[in-house]
């Protein structure tokens, strides 16, 4: 079971960065910085988690992944204040670029990896057992799906997805 949730961690980070770095191509200069400094670092994460055997360091991640959910759920407070014009003028320039939904679709990525790395760090470096082929093929083709979809909602909702749409005639 601990390489399927490998995987799992692997494919939700990959997607969650993705998202980051999308919504950081249409964001202002200073969410533009962070937002692409946290995709960069989930999609290396990603990688780093599908290509090992272990989960890299567990308690880092989940630290970074309840971070992230909370840095976007302050993001869309702060949005959220900007649009009924209680925000600063300085408040509502750094996430007026922010669109909703891709974070959202990128916190319930990383509340998922989040929950997965909790089971982790809690179980701790014991062996488990591993899961026969065909388990861990279907596992990992629920989990792509899941990703997959969550991703690809949020991407197309961000300027960079509305732009790539427009141009496929949609």
């Amino acid at each position: 079971m601990a390489t399927m949730i490998r995987t799992w961690l692997g494919l939700g980070a990959l997607g969650a960065g993705l998202v980051h770095l999308a919504v950081a191509a249409g964001a202002a200069p200073a969410a533009l910085a962070l937002l692409a400094v946290i995709g960069a670092a989930e999609v290396a994460w990603g990688v780093t988690a599908l290509a090992r055997e272990q989960v890299p360091v567990p308690r880092v991640a989940l630290t970074g992944a309840a971070v992230a959910v909370v840095g976007v759920a302050a993001v869309l407070v702060l949005r959220a204040g900007a649009m009924s014009h209680m925000g600063t003028m300085s408040t509502a320039g750094a996430v007026a670029g922010v669109p909703a939904v891709p974070m959202l679709g990128a916190a319930l990525l990383e509340l998922g990896c989040a929950a997965a790395l909790a089971v982790v760090v809690r179980r701790g470096r014991r062996e488990a057992r591993q899961p026969g082929v065909w388990t861990y093929l279907a596992g990992v083709a629920a989990g792509a799906v899941v990703v997959a979809g969550v991703t690809s909602a949020s991407l197309g909702a961000t300027p960079v997805g509305a732009v790539a749409m427009q141009g496929m005639g949609h």
